[in-house]
C-alpha cells in the first residue's frame, strides 16, 4: 500500500483520534464527540499549518 503524505497524515489523525476517544472518556457518547473534536483539530492543524508552510515558502 502507497499513500502520499496527505493520506498519511489524515490516517495518523484517524488513528490519533480514536484512540484519544477511547481511552479518555468514560461513556460512548462522550467518546464519539471528544473523537470527532480530536479529528476536527487535527484536520484544522493539518490545513492551517499547510497553508502557512505555503504562504511562507511561497
Amino acid at each position: 500500500m502507497k499513500l502520499d503524505h496527505f493520506e498519511t497524515t489524515v490516517l495518523f489523525a484517524l488513528v490519533c483520534s480514536v484512540i484519544l476517544g477511547v481511552v479518555t472518556k468514560k461513556t460512548d457518547q462522550e467518546r464519539l464527540r471528544y473523537g470527532l473534536y480530536c479529528f476536527g483539530c487535527f484536520m484544522a492543524a493539518l490545513f492551517g499549518i499547510g497553508w502557512a508552510m505555503r504562504i511562507l515558502h511561497g
